[in-house]
């Protein structure tokens, strides 16, 4: 099937027939368990949660949300993403909390977008994501993509309709707000 069919079962899902999730869900299985690979390769090794439950445990998030407005394929794969990275943040947050540190990140934010001026590590990432969503959302959005989806400067100005050359200015922006946030944590802290 292809973005056109499931745009249209979105559609339908959106109009009320919640039933479609599943069929949806199953259409995208293989890339929702490979971006959830993605999303857990940023974590140390030794973690108990595999590709399998992550993407389980997020379908079960968008089965359960009662005012899905997905769009299309990008849109249902950018909110499976964001449910992934609110899982992981949880679950981090809990192991520390228990004083287990087989779930903590060993890489930092540099590792994962190939930046050394973006060095710092998973849960600092939460907050200044959270910092920045409340700032500009445009800037919110293209990290997201960028470093939860891991997308290419191209494959983000497919989804938000920009030209490369825009994205890559947001995308300097976005680390330039990053870094300034960052810089001024640490100061507070």
């Amino acid at each position: 099937m292809g973005n056109q069919a499931i745009t249209a079962l979105l559609t339908e899902i959106k109009a009320g027939r919640k039933d479609l999730v599943d069929e949806v869900f199953a259409l995208l299985y293989a890339e929702i368990k490979s971006l959830a690979g993605y999303q857990l390769k940023q974590l140390a090794s030794g973690q108990t949660i595999t590709p399998t439950v992550l993407a389980h445990e997020c379908y079960l998030k968008v089965a359960n949300k009662t005012d899905l407005q997905l769009n299309n394929k990008r849109h249902f794969l950018h909110y499976m993403g964001m449910s992934m990275r609110a899982y992981l943040v949880d679950s981090l947050r809990a192991k520390s909390t228990a004083k287990r540190q087989h779930l903590q990140s060993d890489k930092s934010l540099s590792d994962c977008v190939g930046d050394s001026q973006f060095n710092f590590r998973v849960m600092e990432m939460e907050q200044i994501f959270t910092r920045i969503e409340r700032i500009d959302e445009k800037l919110f959005e293209i990290l997201q993509l960028k470093v939860l989806l891991g997308l290419t400067y191209q494959e983000i100005a497919e989804v938000i309709k920009l030209s490369e050359r825009q994205v890559i200015r947001r995308w300097q922006q976005a680390k330039a707000l990053a870094l300034a946030i960052h810089k001024e944590d640490s100061a507070d802290g």
